[in-house]
């Protein structure tokens, strides 16, 4: 069936605060608690992955360079690329796990990032290391999407902002977390054990699927394996079609781009030059971030949830009108404020030469803003259309992704123009202007859901 029709007027069929439908008696979401949680611990490990193997090898950058007789500008290409193809990897694995199911497309792909990580380790050229790395991310890409897939399958609709809490808020410590670590292990042991430390976790994550984690996608348990279809290649082009969604990815994703990656990515060269840092003094540094996203996760998901289930409240006692699902949103004001403010503190503190507890108090709040922002924007994607949920994570990870690519290209050569204070301040600008799109669709979201078809899209 397509979903050619705008929704009706009333909110009640889109809102699943309000009004649930009630899950099959088989269905997932009737597990038990336990069971659930375990699930949704190894998810949230494995969203770790794609930012931790991004980031894990920056420390150890110069040390690549020396290496292979490449300039540092060159050796940070080894994680642009990286990320590219965490973005647009999802676009196989997608069509996959909706013919397979999520546990195959699981267990393989990180087979993939285990070998890749493995061959990596042992490289004894740039292009033979690159290759690695473009397969590792190939593999653990599959962190990006299957954990919000996931989260559907198993957990009722009022639940789901606090759960989308515990996996998003891992893909944002992935990166910081990942630097915190690669730093003392290039150090002490070199940057190739940074590739064979993920190859053990990757490892690790194996056994832990194939033990703990069955299929979790109700159709697929009672109807096996399906094919292949091209049409599922296509449908996150389609998703490209409600514009609430577009605005959301391009805020988030501009937001992370400059944010997570940004920022991380001049760590070894400013910090470097400015306060000649070692490798485990960069590594260090990046507990500022990891402890932002920690705390900020600790207000955006149970915040997200409250705000709905207060709307859901209200509606029960007749108090109100349906809560729209674009009051999940409110979250994120805050989160764009204190992410342009990170973003400047972090600047303008380089660029003065202040002691480094200014950067990186700076880099902590701009990460605490991104993860206010986090969750809510996804919850709310996904919200919007939960039969695709797949799809929609899908393209919100691509322009993410892609956007993040191109970081790397342009900001240390904005910065080393213009200097960190009005480099960064440009970067801050970029997001602001970006952040407009979000509150397009908290003025009128709700209009464009109700009212403009999402052409093709099957259930």
């Amino acid at each position: 069936m397509s979903i050619d029709q705008p929704k009706p007027p009333s909110h009640l069929e889109d809102e699943n605060m309000c009004s649930p439908e009630s899950p099959p008696s088989d269905s997932p979401m009737h597990w038990s608690w336990l069971r659930k949680h375990i699930i949704l611990f190894q998810c949230a490990f494995y969203a770790l992955g794609p930012g931790f193997t991004s980031s894990i090898l920056i420390p150890g950058s110069n040390d690549v360079a020396q290496q292979f007789g490449i300039s540092s500008q060159k050796a940070i290409y080894l994680i642009a690329v990286h990320v590219l193809f965490l973005g647009l990897a999802p676009f196989f694995w997608n069509p996959c796990i909706k013919a397979f199911g999520g546990r195959p497309v699981l267990i393989a792909s990180v087979f993939l990032s285990c070998v890749a990580a493995l061959g990596g380790g042992f490289a004894k050229t740039y292009g033979t290391l690159m290759t690695a790395r473009i397969f590792q991310s190939f593999g653990v890409s599959t962190g990006f999407i299957l954990p919000g897939v996931i989260i559907v399958d198993i957990f009722k609709a009022e639940e789901r902002g606090r759960k989308n809490g515990v996996w998003t808020q891992m893909v944002s410590i992935g990166a910081p977390l990942g630097g915190v670590i690669g730093g003392p292990v290039v150090y002490y042991v070199g940057w190739k054990w940074v590739l064979w430390l993920t190859a053990i976790m990757n490892a690790v994550q194996i056994i832990g699927f194939v033990l703990t984690c069955p299929e979790t996608s109700h159709l697929h348990r009672q109807n096996g394996l399906s094919r292949l279809r091209l049409w599922d290649f296509l449908e996150p082009f389609l998703v490209l079609q409600a514009p609430h969604i577009v605005l959301i990815a391009f805020a988030y994703g501009v937001s992370f781009a400059i944010v997570s990656v940004g920022l991380a990515t001049i760590v070894p060269i400013a910090l470097g030059e400015i306060y000649e840092f070692s490798a485990v003094s960069q590594g260090l540094f990046f507990l500022g971030p990891l402890i932002g996203a920690l705390i900020g996760e600790q207000l955006a998901g149970p915040a997200s949830d409250w705000i709905m289930n207060r709307g859901r409240q209200n509606l029960m006692s007749g108090a109100s009108k349906p809560t729209s699902l674009e009051r999940r949103l409110l979250v994120g004001i805050p989160g764009f404020v204190l992410a342009v403010a990170g973003i400047l503190i972090f600047g303008l503190t380089l660029q003065n030469k202040t002691h480094w507890m200014g950067p990186c108090i700076g880099f902590a709040i701009a990460n605490f803003g991104l993860q206010v922002i986090t969750t809510p924007l996804k919850t709310y994607c996904v919200d919007c259309l939960p039969a695709h949920s797949g799809s929609v994570l899908q393209l919100i990870n691509a322009v993410r992704q892609i956007l993040s690519f191109t970081v790397p290209f342009w900001s240390p050569n904005l910065t080393a123009k213009l200097g960190n204070g009005l480099g960064y301040g440009v970067e801050a600008i970029i997001l602001a202007f970006f952040s407009v799109g979000f509150l397009m669709v908290l003025w009128r979201g709700v209009s464009w859901r109700n009212s403009i078809p999402i052409k093709g899209l099957r259930e």
